[in-house]
C-alpha cells in the first residue's frame, strides 16, 4: 500500500466523493448541502480551506436513509456509506461515505477500518417555536453524545489522566461502561429522531458533536442554491451566510496562523491492487 500523506490528494479524492454524492441526489431528488468548514471553505476561498483535509454535509434524516441504500446498492461504484449499523467498530452517530479503494486509520483508541471520507450529518427537526422550547430536548441529545466516546474508551486510558482528585469522573465512566457504547449510540438515534423535519420551526444536528448554539431556524436549510467549489458546483443552504454566522461568528475572518491547522489525526493509504 501507498501511504496518502499530502492533504492535496485527500482533498482530491473527498471532492470525488462528493460529485458522486451530488449526481446520487440530484438524480434521486434527495435534499443535501454544504454544511460547516466546507460550507465556509465555499465561501470564503471559493474551494477548501488550504489547511482543512475533509469534505462535510448535512442532510434531512429521511433522505439521510434513502442515500445509505442507493449507495450501497451501487454495485457499479467503488464508494460505500458506512456507519454503527454496517460496520464493525464504528463508533459515531452519523455516516461516512468512502472511497472503498483507500484505508483511513484514526489515531484513536477504538480503531476502525474505513476509507477517505465525506461526513453525512442527519439533521432532526426541534419542537416547539423559540430556543425555550426545544432546549431541553437538545440538552439531553447533546449530553448523550458528550458520553459517547467515553464509554467506548478503556480503562487504561482513563488511568492514564486519573488522579485522587477526579473520582467523580473515574465513576462516571463505570457507568458510562455499563452503559456501552452501542446502546448510547441507539438511544441517540432514537432521541434525536423524536421530532420530524417537516414542519418544524427549527432543526439540527444532534447525534454529530454538535453545541446547543449550532441549532438553526428550519428556512436556513429549507431550500438550497448552485455554489461554487474548486471550480464546480455543489448545492449551498439557502440561508448559508445565517448559518455560518451561527456556527462562526465572523466567518471571514481568518483564524491566527497557528490555528491554520487541519483538526484530524489519521493516516490513509491506496489499496494498490484496488485503484
Amino acid at each position: 500500500m501507498r501511504e496518502i500523506s499530502e492533504v492535496q490528494e485527500i482533498q482530491a479524492i473527498a471532492l470525488d466523493i462528493l460529485e458522486y454524492i451530488d449526481r446520487i441526489c440530484r438524480e434521486n431528488q434527495l435534499h443535501y448541502f454544504m454544511s460547516d468548514g466546507t460550507l465556509l471553505g465555499a465561501v470564503r476561498h471559493k474551494g477548501y480551506i488550504p489547511w482543512d483535509d475533509d469534505v462535510d454535509i448535512w442532510m434531512p434524516r429521511e433522505d439521510y436513509k434513502k442515500i445509505e441504500e442507493i449507495i450501497n446498492q451501487d454495485s457499479n461504484a467503488h464508494y460505500r456509506l458506512i456507519n454503527r449499523q454496517n460496520t464493525r467498530g464504528y463508533i459515531y452517530g452519523f455516516g461516512k461515505v468512502i472511497d472503498t479503494r483507500t484505508l483511513l486509520i484514526e489515531n484513536i483508541e477504538k480503531k476502525c477500518k474505513m476509507g477517505i471520507y465525506v461526513d453525512i450529518f442527519p439533521y432532526d427537526g426541534l419542537p416547539g417555536k423559540c430556543k425555550e422550547d426545544y432546549e431541553k430536548h437538545v440538552k439531553t441529545c447533546l449530553f448523550w453524545d458528550r458520553q459517547r466516546y467515553p464509554a467506548f474508551c478503556s480503562y487504561k486510558t482513563v488511568c492514564r489522566n486519573y488522579t485522587t482528585g477526579n473520582r467523580r469522573r473515574f465513576f462516571t465512566w463505570i457507568i458510562r461502561k455499563c452503559i456501552g457504547g452501542k446502546n448510547i449510540l441507539r438511544l441517540m438515534d432514537k432521541l434525536s429522531q423524536k421530532y420530524p423535519v417537516e414542519g418544524a420551526e427549527f432543526v439540527g444536528c444532534l447525534t454529530s458533536g454538535y453545541k446547543a448554539k449550532d441549532m438553526m431556524p428550519a428556512w436556513v436549510c429549507s431550500e438550497t442554491v448552485d455554489m461554487a467549489f474548486e471550480d464546480k458546483v455543489f448545492q449551498a443552504p439557502r440561508g448559508y451566510e445565517t448559518f455560518l454566522e451561527i456556527e462562526y461568528g465572523d466567518y471571514m475572518k481568518l483564524p491566527p496562523k497557528e490555528k491554520q491547522v487541519s483538526h484530524h489525526d489519521f493516516k490513509a493509504w491506496w489499496k494498490e491492487d484496488e485503484r
